[in-house]
């Protein structure tokens, strides 16, 4: 595990900061909370090299990898300011390990290159009755000719009304006791239909909404990876996704924490500024705390993940439950430091709602802290 970046990584880490600054000042002119998903934004980021990093080479990428497309991604949390866009990052991010691990040659092929022009994909998992418990959705995938029809609906899911092409789990039936599969199903799939969008408390800048399929057709090279095998393939997958919640939680507080010790250095109460009470102090304390807490457990587990460590899965799953918790107690802390004006439409209120979000996103901690469990007995 690399405990500091390298000299290029730490001039990445530094551009996107910059990216990620420029970005936040764009949306603040147009309003500050964007009323849809952040099309320049995500352009940007393309232009800028963000894909590259993580595709292959061989299909157009530049063969920087995981770590180098880690530093970008701490620096554009650490200046962005609304984590939507970063959480657009994340999921794609997760499509592309899907593929690098598990797609075939035609796959990497066309959804490698979809990557590079910027196109979304969204990843299908929640249903409406389960939640994101996977052996027990509904989703199902049967044998039809010389393919599959798949039948069920999906709830929840970033990008939704947006995306290009959709990675399904859904439930298939095998001779052995593994009946999980994965289907990757394009935008304009016959028997797919596309929910209106969700409304939600924050984060309206990441669309979500529901996916229902009506026995949609599906070839076999529609699959991704083998029959039965997508409940493994799927926890490998969003693992690197659950470590990247918990850097983003860590990392999107920064510009939040330096503006509020800039605002108790100037706001007075009782004859001195509110800097010199200690219960304020306590408050930009924990903040901090938060953030180096978060930034270095999601380091680590990407170490783990990077070198299939065998705790790698919970470290994952702990780097989201603690970075999500400590944005939470930080975005309501910002709230109670600056009092009626945190709690008046503004940033500090935006951000606050965005944080919630984070309680979901990614899995509940209860779903969490059940595979922390599993994994502990395991290793006992």
């Amino acid at each position: 595990m690399p405990f500091d970046w390298t000299q290029e990584q730490h001039a990445t880490l530094a551009r996107f900061r910059e990216i990620g600054a420029e970005i936040a000042a764009a949306a603040d002119r147009d309003g500050h909370a964007p009323a849809g998903f952040d099309d320049a934004g995500w352009a940007r980021l393309g232009q800028e090299g963000l894909w590259d990093m993580i595709v292959p080479e061989t299909y157009g990428g530049d063969g920087h990898g995981w770590w180098h497309f880690s530093a970008a991604l701490e620096g554009l949390a650490s200046a962005v300011r609304r984590p939507a866009l970063l959480l657009s990052v994340i999921a794609q991010a997760g499509m592309v390990r899907a593929l690098e691990r598990y797609g075939s040659a035609r796959q990497q092929d066309r959804y490698f290159g979809a990557i590079l022009r910027g196109e979304l994909s969204a990843t299908a998992i929640a249903e409406s009755g389960t939640g994101t418990d996977v052996r027990s959705i509904a989703t199902k995938l049967v044998e039809h000719g010389n393919g599959y029809r798949l039948a069920g609906s999906k709830f929840n899911i970033a990008h939704a009304p947006l995306a290009r092409f959709v990675l399904v789990v859904t439930r298939i039936e095998t001779q052995d006791r593994r009946n999980t599969a994965l289907v990757i199903v394009d935008h304009d799939q016959p028997g797919m239909t596309i929910a209106a969008p969700d409304r939600k408390l924050g984060l309206d800048d990441l669309p979500t909404g529901a996916l229902h399929f009506d026995d949609c057709p599906i070839a076999r090279d529609q699959l991704l990876g083998d029959p039965g095998a997508g409940l493994g393939n799927l926890i490998d997958i969003i693992s690197l996704g659950r470590l990247y919640y918990g850097l983003v939680a860590a990392q999107v507080t920064v510009p939040y924490l330096r503006d509020a010790i800039g605002y108790c250095r100037n706001r007075r109460s009782f004859d001195s500024t509110i800097d010199a009470h200690q219960y304020v102090q306590r408050r930009l304390v924990d903040l901090q705390i938060g953030i180096e807490r978060g930034t270095w457990l999601a380091r680590g587990a990407l170490a783990q993940l990077l070198t299939n460590h065998p705790q790698a899965l919970m470290t994952c799953s702990i780097a989201k439950l603690v970075g999500a918790q400590d944005l939470v107690d930080g975005a309501l802390g910002l709230v109670r430091l600056y009092g009626s004006l945190g709690y008046q439409a503004g940033p500090v209120a935006a951000f606050a709602s965005d944080a919630l979000g984070f309680m979901s996103v990614g899995g509940t901690e209860e779903m969490h802290r059940k595979n922390i469990f599993n994994q502990m007995m395991r290793a006992g």
